[in-house]
């Protein structure tokens, strides 16, 4: 293919892409991606939905729910985890318009926290009022076995299990050891236990004192997601330790060694307990954290030096549930500000907000998830690739080159030297290989840029690349 042609074949996704990623309905969203939205207002329960093809468009009331519900998204289904009082995972079908597929309980009384999946057949779901780790198939909700977890428990019987991550085969749990006899306080050590998930048997993590051990936490009652951070190879959760108290933060955990690293981010530096973190870059991430007042507020900081960057939203009040990275790398944020509750949306190149009001969700956002793949499996960094564009400088046409290595949906987008987003190019799934793309030198509204440095930023995943061009008129 000439580079006349392949510029063509490049112009005509552009001026078309708009055209077909509006044509999508509800009941028929293969053809982009899509935010999911448990709301409540802790009596009744509902979801919505935002499409992520640059409009955001919503749909409200898409499935009832329980009202303290949480959801993943895995192999094209939406699973909602109905928790306390629920006791059940309701499975919804995207292509059906967010119907309920199937619904299986975990056990009366149970408190389901977190499902996390090896396969379309089977996953693990902790219950939070009991020590039984369940094992199930997610296909058809049938019960396949327990993991016993009664050696962590704390003097009131229970371990308190929540949050499940799987890497490179091994099934990562927190474990909180809380004394709900006394405050919900942290009693001695909190722990991530470790399950061999092809064996599904406990993973002794020092095999040199007697028992089988997990990993101990420098912060204790371990409250956010365990994630996996790709810039350092490294799980990290965040722990609040006690209320009111800098005891805690963001904790860095060595998955090959089985032990702590300490802390990435501070209670301290943070400004409060951190209840929710997400990191975007190697030097870059977010974080909600709990003041001295008791009101949540959402920060960024940079992960490699453990410093805090700046306060992005302080709405008073504890309003803001959870925050999320979408596939775009824009971070969604659940706000339930009583007077203005909603989505809001921001730009994690610059911090600013994508929103200029929350977008309605119908009831008050609780949790945020996306229809992407979860890091519930032994997944890999994101390798992408944005080659110096040419010519350059150039005048009025330049080809910027790039690569995916794996199945993405990717965003390029031009910026200026304040910051300012000034087009965006395209906004799609790619397969894998090396792609072109032209720009003109025009802004999102067909209007010629003046000549200066213009910075291109490739967006895949979790993971950004960013090029400088020179525009000479």
């Amino acid at each position: 293919m000439n580079n006349f042609i392949k510029r063509l074949w490049y112009r005509l996704i552009f001026a078309t892409l708009p055209f077909l990623l509006a044509a999508v309905s509800l009941t028929g969203v293969s053809a982009t991606e899509f935010a999911f939205m448990t709301t409540t207002d802790y009596a009744t329960g509902s979801s919505s939905v935002i499409w992520l093809d640059g409009s955001y468009t919503n749909n409200n009331d898409v499935a009832s729910i329980h009202s303290d519900a949480v959801s993943r998204y895995y192999k094209g289904l939406v699973y909602v985890i109905n928790r306390q009082n629920g006791d059940n995972i309701q499975v919804l079908d995207p292509s059906n318009g967010f119907s309920t597929l199937r619904q299986f309980s975990t056990g009366n009384g149970s408190n389901p926290k977190d499902i996390a999946f090896l396969s379309e057949t089977k996953a693990y779901i902790t219950r939070y009022e009991t020590n039984d780790l369940w094992i199930v198939n997610p296909s058809n909700g049938n019960y396949l076995g327990s993991i016993d977890l009664s050696q962590f428990a704390d003097s009131d019987g229970l371990c308190e299990m929540d949050q499940m991550l799987i890497k490179d085969g091994m099934l990562f749990i927190t474990i909180q050891r809380l004394d709900r006899d006394n405050w919900w306080l942290p009693v001695g050590d909190s722990y991530v236990a470790v399950v061999d998930a092809a064996a599904d048997t406990l993973f002794d993590t020092d095999p040199v004192t007697p028992g089988k051990q997990a990993i101990s936490l420098s912060g204790a009652n371990p409250f956010s997601d365990i994630q996996f951070n790709p810039y350092t190879n490294r799980l990290y959760v965040s722990c609040v330790g006690y209320w009111g108290m800098a005891d805690a933060g963001v904790e860095i955990i060595n998955q090959y060694t089985y032990l702590s690293e300490g802390f990435m981010l501070t209670e301290s530096a943070a400004g409060g307990e951190i209840n929710d973190v997400e990191i975007v870059s190697a030097d870059k991430g977010y974080a909600i954290i709990t003041n001295s007042s008791f009101h949540t507020e959402l920060i960024s900081f940079d992960p490699s030096t453990g410093t805090k960057l700046g306060t992005l939203y302080s709405p008073g009040g504890y309003v803001i549930n959870d925050i999320e990275i979408s596939p775009y790398s824009e971070l969604f944020l659940a706000d339930q500000t009583e007077t203005n509750p909603g989505i809001r949306i921001y730009d994690t190149f610059d911090d600013t907000e994508i929103t200029s009001d929350p977008i309605d969700v119908g009831l008050p956002p609780f949790d945020i998830a996306f229809s992407v793949p979860t890091q519930t499996g032994a997944e890999t960094p994101l390798l992408a690739g944005l080659g110096q564009n040419y010519p350059n400088p150039f005048n009025p046409l330049t080809t910027i080159p790039f690569t995916i290595s794996r199945e993405e949906t990717a965003v390029l987008a031009i910026y200026d030297v304040s910051g300012r987003r000034v087009r965006e190019l395209l906004k799609r799934k790619f397969d894998p290989g090396a792609y072109e793309l032209v720009w003109d030198g025009r802004d999102a509204a067909s209007r010629p840029l003046p000549s200066g440095v213009y910075f291109i930023r490739l967006r895949a995943g979790n993971l950004i690349r960013t090029r400088k061009a020179l525009l000479l008129r």
